[in-house]
């Protein structure tokens, strides 16, 4: 009997952790974890698991500090991928293109460890059955595929640009900006004539298909397009 009463009351102490755990995380969908997200979900589960069958073994107490460590540490990377983003391309890498302006990109598939019928898997789970008829596939840090089609070729010709983040909370997003060919000082041109002076002051800045700058800046104001 009192084994069965120790295993209620681990189990309702776990069930308390896992669900302070989910706080942490924030409200994502299973669909929009990364697959470091999705790692240590499991891993935490794994230890509480141990705190709640393994009685014998494990003492509540070492399974508290367990499970306070783990979760510590999490907050802290959590909180470094947000501020960072080198810490964030190292931890949940970033956005690839595997198919650019009809290409596809082949060295990038294979740095992926991606096939071909991965790729067409994942087009077609989109309702994209030709590669001919995509213009954009980027792979994302979550697994999944977005896609650009290619636009009617009745659409008026001209130079335009992928739907990318040039400034992410205030920073700068320099691969993207090398991406497009892109320079800090162009950018710094469309914050002068937002009448913004760093992009220090700014939230998101989203390069638009037209080449122009959606800007939402920190201070709640309303979006610019310049």
């Amino acid at each position: 009997m009192d084994g069965m009463l120790e295993t209620a009351y681990r189990t309702m102490l776990g069930l308390a952790f896992l669900l302070l755990f989910t706080k942490v995380l924030g409200k994502k969908q299973l669909g929009e974890l990364t697959y470091f997200n999705y790692a240590t979900s499991i891993a935490f589960g794994n230890i509480v698991g141990e705190m709640i069958i393994h009685y014998q073994d494990v003492s509540i107490a070492n399974g508290i500090v367990a499970v306070v460590i783990w979760g510590l540490l999490i907050l802290g990377i959590e909180f470094l991928v947000k501020r960072s983003p080198k810490a964030k391309v190292a931890l949940e890498s970033e956005p690839a293109i595997v198919i650019k302006k009809g290409l596809i990109m082949q060295e990038t598939l294979n740095n992926l460890n991606l096939g071909i019928d991965d790729l067409c898997m994942m087009l077609r789970n989109k309702e994209i059955f030709s590669i001919a008829n995509v213009d954009y596939a980027i792979f994302e840090p979550n697994g999944q595929l977005s896609v650009m089609k290619k636009t009617p070729d009745s659409a008026p010709p001209g130079t335009y640009f992928l739907p990318s983040e040039l400034i992410v909370d205030g920073k700068l997003m320099k691969g993207n900006l090398k991406e497009y060919g892109l320079s800090e000082k162009w950018v710094q041109s469309k914050l002068d004539k937002a009448e913004i002076s760093s992009n220090t002051s700014v939230f998101l800045a989203q390069l638009q298909e037209d080449g122009s700058l959606y800007i939402a800046p920190k201070d709640n104001t309303k979006p610019l397009i310049v």
